[in-house]
């Protein structure tokens, strides 16, 4: 049995902060990792509304999927930041949790290293009285009946894992409407409660409750 990843990995609240700001730390902690430091782990809640593009963005068939989408953006004001993560499109808002980690893996443990966020993310939801679990056509994130409740994209490179995994605490889910949301047009996102102002306790008091539920999560097969 492979022992977690990330158990032993402190969790620092970063609060809210413009998402850019947040890349650039976890970049910071990724030059740190490859160098020989200990792992990272940084949660926020972003600032403001943007939608970040990940590599598949990047490709012609990606820009075609996600044409209407930026031309939606572009219309509502809403920033679009590319990122260097795997996956298409992401909604970024306040009222989300965000983790970003830094940790060295091999490329085998990079699966298990999603699924410990995952099983995680899916406690999380329990605890909000919110059964989510893993589709089929979308192994790298979690769905509540209603929508999209959290997103996941890493970048593995010099053996260490970066970027990371977001859940929507406290949202408003029609903000997700009319975008072409992790590759899929017909998406509408979930939450786990109620929108409320940036920087309300709800998003850091979900990081807390994360954090413990990381330090709980069993050895998985090697």
């Amino acid at each position: 049995m492979a022992e977690p990843l990330l158990r032993e990995v402190p969790l620092h609240w970063w609060g809210t902060l413009p998402f850019a700001e947040a890349v650039r730390r976890n970049a910071a902690a990724i030059e740190r990792t490859a160098a020989g430091g200990p792992g990272e782990l940084g949660a926020f809640e972003p600032a403001g509304p943007l939608f970040t593009l990940g590599r598949r963005a990047q490709s012609p068939e990606g820009r075609r999927q996600l044409e209407a989408t930026l031309a939606a953006c572009d219309l509502r004001g809403l920033p679009v930041l590319e990122v260097d993560r795997g996956g298409l499109g992401t909604l970024h808002l306040p009222g989300q949790l965000v983790v970003f980690v830094a940790i060295a893996c091999p490329r085998v443990r990079v699966r298990p290293l999603v699924d410990e966020l995952l099983q995680a993310a899916r406690l999380l939801a329990l605890d909000h009285g919110v059964a989510a679990r893993v589709d089929a056509d979308d192994d790298v994130g979690l769905w509540a009946p209603h929508g999209k409740l959290a997103s996941l994209g890493l970048r593995w490179q010099r053996g260490v894992a970066g970027h990371g995994l977001a859940i929507n605490v406290a949202i408003d889910p029609a903000e997700g409407d009319g975008l072409t949301l992790c590759g899929q047009p017909t998406t509408r996102l979930a939450s786990l409660g109620r929108a409320q102002p940036p920087g309300s306790r709800a998003v850091a008091e979900a990081a807390a409750e994360l954090d413990r539920l990381l330090r709980s999560i069993v050895a998985s097969p090697a």
